[in-house]
């Protein structure tokens, strides 16, 4: 018999080159999928730089905190919790902090009260409104009239004491000066307005009279009946007016 023929026996010969083949493609591909595996803990890293500069949040580490103290906040716009007060309202320091107190300054904190004055004027000043017509602060005029030639000089006749007067001669409080005279009449005048149980009003003619209790002593009754009397105080102010105009006041 003939013998196999040795044709075959090269493709036999290929088989181990494919092993190490396959072999080889495995250990490539094993090498690949550690590389693969090694990339992956950077991609969130990626991801989350990005996440971070589109809309500012970083859901795996704490958010930075900004100190307060360095923003430029006033007394006011800072606010504490419930447990940082003291049962007077005051804000307790915290532990371990020293408290900062303000430099020391000459000039006074503001003043409600001042405010107020600077924005009301003073009562009993006068600003001329016309010929020989003068209006005072609570918006009451003085012009031409009475013995006096003129109602401001008739007003101001109950500045100072007229011992030999006969009957009543009401007195105002203020040493004859007429700021403070005047301002008795102006407050007088808008307590008339505002009325009440201190206030009575009748009326004459063209002419009210207004008795105001001003409740407090405002000057003192003089004349030859006062002056018997012991110029005892008067607390009442009596004023005779023509719409806004001053046709007498006095104190009684």
């Amino acid at each position: 018999m003939q013998q196999p023929s040795d044709q075959h026996t090269p493709g036999r010969r290929k088989s181990p080159v494919w092993v190490i083949s396959v072999a080889v493609f495995l250990v490539i591909y094993l090498i690949l999928q550690q590389q693969q595996r090694g990339k992956q803990p950077e991609a969130p890293a990626s991801n989350h730089s990005v996440s971070v500069a589109t809309d500012g949040s970083d859901q795996n580490s704490q958010p930075t905190k900004i100190d307060a103290e360095l923003l430029p906040q006033t007394a006011s716009d800072r606010k504490l919790p419930e447990s940082q007060t003291t049962s007077s309202g005051k804000a307790a320091a915290p532990a371990g902090k020293t408290v900062r107190t303000p430099a020391s300054s000459n000039r006074p904190p503001p003043s409600s009260a001042n405010d107020s004055k600077e924005a009301r004027p003073e009562l009993g000043q006068l600003q001329k409104s016309g010929n020989q017509v003068w209006e005072s602060t609570a918006g009451l005029t003085y012009g031409p009239g009475s013995q006096e030639k003129h109602r401001l000089k008739h007003v101001m006749r109950h500045a100072t004491d007229q011992p030999r007067r006969p009957g009543k001669h009401g007195v105002f409080a203020g040493e004859g000066e007429q700021a403070k005279v005047l301002a008795l009449i102006d407050e007088a005048y808008l307590k008339a307005l505002q009325g009440g149980r201190t206030v009575q009003k009748k009326q004459e003619g063209q002419r009210t009279v207004y008795t105001v209790d001003m409740q407090r002593p405002v000057g003192y009754v003089g004349g030859q009946v006062g002056n018997r009397m012991g110029k005892p105080p008067a607390k009442k102010i009596r004023l005779v007016l023509e719409g806004s105009s001053v046709i007498t006041a006095f104190p009684m």
